[in-house]
């Protein structure tokens, strides 16, 4: 028995184009579809990584304030403690000069940055979903100048480690602080050095202060760290504020919160 297969009429060229059009369009409308989605993606991406970035220089903000406002009281005693030096000398049994040094020179801050979601969008090519060219390059320019302040703050950590606490531990009788040093919140011990209250009353409150041009020294490597200070607020705090406000603003004026 036979089996005998259905025979086909050839395809005309008319066909053949009706079919490679169905499949282009077919192909095309895949691809659109696949971009859009992408694009979306992209964009909700970029939105949640800015907002994340908002959220970090928001808060930023706040503690770098709080950190400016500690630093110029300090500064002030810094310069305190350069008056009394060369005015009235570095005598042993003076509490006022003593509360100076424990207030603005003993201590060396800086601030800490949140850059755990800015370094994620350099690091990981997410600046690329920023489609606006001003928003990313203010981007790449904020974390270039928290690169600077890093190696800002090395210098002055350098120059505190090298100068400031070897002088703190010859010259400085921290005896007077115990009461810190055993727990009482800093603040309380700086209200006690202010009235003249401490935890060694009797003793003196700086060390060997007769070494030959002791008062010059002193004088001079407070000038040294203050300067260094100056130099920081001046020409790198400063620059970071108004590239973390810029950004802030761009943010804000590219991803508007919804009502």
């Amino acid at each position: 028995m036979e089996v005998h297969h259905p025979h086909h009429p050839p395809k005309s060229l008319k066909d053949y184009a009706s079919e490679f059009i169905v499949i282009f369009v077919a192909l095309t409308l895949g691809f659109l579809v696949e971009n859009q989605r992408e694009h979306y993606i992209e964009g909700l991406r970029e939105k949640e990584l800015a907002q994340s970035l908002l959220k970090d220089l928001a808060a930023d903000s706040v503690d770098f304030k709080e950190f400016q406002e500690l630093r110029i009281i300090e500064r002030k005693s810094v310069n305190q403690a350069i008056k009394i030096i060369e005015s009235q000398g570095l005598k042993p049994n003076d509490p006022t000069l003593y509360y100076h040094f424990i207030r603005g020179v003993f201590i060396w801050r800086h601030p800490e940055f949140r850059q755990a979601n800015l370094d994620q969008i350099i690091s990981s090519g997410s600046l690329r979903y920023f489609k606006n060219d001003t928003l990313a390059k203010a981007i790449s320019d904020l974390k270039m100048q928290l690169k600077r302040i890093e190696y800002r703050q090395d210098r002055e950590k350098e120059y505190f480690y090298a100068n400031i606490q070897p002088w703190v531990v010859n010259h400085l009788n921290l005896a007077h602080v115990d009461a810190h040093r055993n727990g009482l919140a800093r603040s309380k011990m700086m209200a006690m050095l202010e009235k003249n209250q401490s935890s060694a009353p009797g003793q003196p409150f700086f060390l060997e202060t007769n070494q030959p041009d002791l008062n010059h020294k002193t004088a001079n490597m407070l000038r040294g760290s203050d300067w260094l200070m100056n130099v920081t607020e001046t020409g790198y705090y400063k620059s970071y504020k108004a590239k973390s406000y810029q950004l802030r603003k761009l943010i804000e004026s590219n991803f508007p919160k919804s009502n």
